[in-house]
């Protein structure tokens, strides 16, 4: 008969039966092991607690009814802290036109936060130089794709009042008369079908 507990006594007992019914009660280490158990158990009871009962309500903010800033809201916040970029290059009108050109393609999915950039420009007075940049023949800072977001966002504004076609005919004959005539030329060219409207 061999002993499950692993003791250093042999596996044939020599004593009486009884001796060998009340063995269980002697053996310290079978006690030891149990101890250590709950001593485990109680220390992962520990690790997860999180500050609360679980009688109690959960308290976390997150579930306190805090909503999240809707998504229009959080692009906007994210184009007027991008507008600030171009304070960087206060005498470089190009490089200017180009960085707003590139937020606008940046943010060609989130027609909120283009109206915006487009708004803000409109405002700060900014808007007829930086797109005539756009548009001027061999600006480094420009690539194609950029002049169509420009166009789209522009589409967009015109959708929503921001710039009217009154701000267009004044661009076509201001500085970058050019520039603007080809701009109202892309924003009246019918768009590919593929596109939606």
């Amino acid at each position: 008969m061999s002993r499950i507990d692993g003791g250093n006594r042999p596996s044939s007992p020599k004593g009486p039966a009884h001796e060998r019914a009340s063995a269980p009660e002697q053996r310290p280490a079978s006690g030891t092991a149990t101890q250590g158990t709950k001593g485990v158990q109680a220390h992962r009871t520990v690790q997860t607690f999180q500050g609360r009962s679980d009688f109690e309500p959960d308290r976390r903010p997150a579930q306190r009814g805090v909503t999240a800033p809707p998504p229009d809201a959080t692009a906007i916040a994210g184009a007027d802290a991008e507008l600030e970029l171009l304070s960087e290059f206060p005498d470089q009108a190009d490089a200017q036109g180009g960085l707003a050109s590139a937020m606008l393609h940046a943010h060609a999915n989130e027609p909120a936060s283009q109206a915006r950039i487009v708004e803000r420009l409109k405002q700060d007075g900014r808007l007829e130089s930086l797109f005539g940049e756009v548009f001027r023949e061999g600006n480094p800072y420009v690539e194609q794709p950029h002049r169509n977001a420009v166009v789209r966002a522009l589409g967009t504004a015109m959708a929503r009042g921001t710039v009217t076609s009154d701000d267009l005919r004044a661009f076509a004959r201001g500085a970058y008369a050019q520039e603007w005539r080809q701009i109202g030329t892309e924003l009246t060219t019918p768009r590919p079908l593929t596109e939606k409207p």
